[in-house]
């Protein structure tokens, strides 16, 4: 409102100067002209140019007033849109992340949100302001000369329908080209972050062919638009010299034949600018509105798209979660695939339970289903008898400690890569989490510990020690349920021991999965489970598997063929 009051002030005090402007032709030049008495008339003269330079004055403070107080609030919607983007995408599924590319989030959580902006801080500001100057100035110009200003109106229609058409032809433009940006931030994305792998396989060609494909698609479609917006921008040329011209002429003609003065002629004219500018503006306002409607469609599609999971109404929070975990008669599928059928399995609150298959056999998804990264689709997950479907989403994960089969670190510290499940833990449970992950001995020779930055996924540490800092954040949490997805693969036997060792020997026993395609990481687990294609086609202890010759001993053999075979008290 605030911004509309100072918007309508800028107006009235643009209207005075034209106003002066006419005494000053007919009350001073003219009439001094007239009878050669110039000095009567130098106060006048004074007074009336001091009255345009205070006008412009006031004019330009309030000028002042309204745009930095619709840049501030043109902000502050950037912000609160930026913020409902960013818990809307953080509340999303993980269905919604594997359907979704990164670069196409960030380009509408950046760019489109920034289109939003400039609408609220620009467009809607100069088309509210052109409003009051149109409708002002055709009341003054009736008031003064209704010929003037019926034949200034002679181009607001066609100007207005150029304006619809390129409304109409430039939204469709604007939205390939919004679309082709966010396909050009993703091959950005992903190719810096996989820089490694690029230069590890010298594929720099390649990737500068998709970049430079994706950049030439992106000029492309910003020719298209600009061209659109190139025709528009004659037509209100021809069409404000033409309506200028008549008007011209027809006050040139009133004048001569004594109709009006040569000062109101001039005050017209004053005015005609005032109303033909705004006009000629609508093409700025129009692709303005063309940019900011293609994003806001891209952003409400965000805004607008429930999650998949979520709590259902009044969800339970148990006191305690013991850690009893079942999944009855369990199928689920991705996109049509099935991946899981008929899984059936219970383990009891501190058992160990380890998964072993082949890729792809669904060992991931299954434990995915527990934390409920996604539901199943028949069946149920229950922990200590309730479906987890019935929990509150944060209560459930809270009780779930996860090392991800991606090792993903932050670009932080190590404490607080760490800490990152309890930002309010004391040092000392750090460093003996970290003791039981075994990070402990590639920490301490560190020269800033545990203030170490790890770079950029954790760039700066090694496969092995990456894996066991993500053990260690898992165990901070101190949950009762403890996934670990192929969690030490990148640890020597030796380290991967102590760590089994010292999993066993938790303060609190933990109900915890294992995933592993090493015999050694499974062999103390109190039932292993064999997945082959979605399904459980073997279950037991390690030395029942074995001697059961199936496809577990097939695993051992395989792996033991030519060393010592471990066996289960070790």
């Amino acid at each position: 409102m605030f911004s509309i009051i100072c918007a309508i002030v800028v107006v009235s005090f643009a209207l005075v100067p034209p106003a002066l402007v006419k005494r000053l032709v007919d009350d001073v030049f003219v009439a001094s002209v007239q009878d050669g008495n110039f000095e009567s008339r130098r106060g006048l003269l004074l007074l009336l140019t001091g009255g345009i330079v205070v006008a412009t004055v006031v004019r330009a403070g309030f000028i002042f007033l309204r745009n930095t107080f619709v840049e501030v609030y043109s902000q502050r919607v950037s912000r609160d849109l930026k913020q409902q983007m960013y818990d809307a995408i953080q509340a999303q599924s993980f269905g919604f992340f594997n359907s979704t590319r990164t670069g196409e989030l960030m380009a509408r959580l950046t760019n489109d949100v920034e289109m939003v902006r400039l609408l609220l801080a620009q467009g809607l500001m100069m088309g509210a302001t052109g409003v009051f100057f149109v409708v002002a100035s055709a009341a003054i110009l009736l008031t003064l000369s209704w010929q003037i200003a019926l034949f200034s109106m002679i181009s607001a229609p066609f100007l207005f329908l150029a304006t619809l058409r390129l409304r109409r032809e430039l939204h469709p433009a604007i939205t390939d080209v919004r679309a082709q940006f966010s396909r050009l931030n993703t091959a950005v994305q992903e190719n810096i972050s996989g820089i490694r792998v690029v230069k590890s396989f010298m594929r720099y060609d390649h990737e500068l062919g998709k970049f430079a494909k994706e950049n030439e698609g992106l000029t492309a479609r910003r020719n298209i638009s600009n061209r659109i917006w190139a025709k528009y921008m004659p037509a209100t040329e021809i069409l404000s010299g033409i309506s200028s011209a008549i008007v011209l002429l027809v006050g040139g003609w009133l004048v001569i034949h004594g109709r009006i003065s040569l000062g109101i002629w001039v005050q017209c004219n004053g005015y005609l600018w005032m109303l033909v500018q705004p006009m000629r503006s609508l093409g700025d306002v129009a692709n303005q509105v063309a940019m900011a409607g293609a994003s806001a469609e891209r952003i409400f599609e965000i805004l607008e798209t429930p999650p998949s999971i979520m709590s259902r109404p009044n969800p339970r929070r148990p006191e305690r979660i013991r850690g009893d975990v079942e999944l009855r008669g369990v199928s689920w599928g991705l996109e049509g695939r099935p991946i899981l059928r008929d899984i059936n399995l219970h383990a009891r609150a501190g058992s160990t339970v380890a998964i072993m298959g082949s890729t792809g056999s669904g060992k991931t998804s299954l434990v995915h289903l527990i934390p409920r990264f996604y539901d199943p689709d028949e069946g149920q997950v229950l922990i200590d008898g309730i479906d987890v479907r019935e929990l509150d989403l944060a209560f459930l994960r809270d009780n779930v400690g996860l090392v991800a089969q991606e090792t993903f670190l932050f670009s932080d510290t190590l404490y607080a890569n760490l800490t990152y499940g309890r930002e309010d833990a004391p040092l000392e449970a750090v460093q003996k989490a970290a003791v039981l992950a075994q990070a402990e001995e590639f920490i301490e020779p560190l020269e800033e510990g545990y203030e170490t930055i790890v770079g950029e996924r954790g760039v700066g540490l090694s496969g092995g020690q990456k894996q066991r800092a993500s053990l260690a954040r898992a165990l901070m949490k101190e949950a009762p349920i403890l996934i670990l997805d192929d969690s030490t693969s990148s640890v020597d036997m030796e380290t991967e021991t102590r760590i089994q060792k010292a999993l066993r020997n938790l303060d609190h026993r933990a109900t915890t999965f294992i995933i592993a395609h090493r015999i050694s990481s499974v062999l103390h687990a109190d039932e292993i489970i064999v997945l082959d294609r979605g399904q459980i086609v073997e279950r037991g202890s390690h030395g029942e598997l074995v001697a059961k010759g199936g496809l577990y001993a097939e695993y051992f053999d395989v792996q033991y063929a030519d060393r010592a075979r471990p066996v289960e008290d070790e």
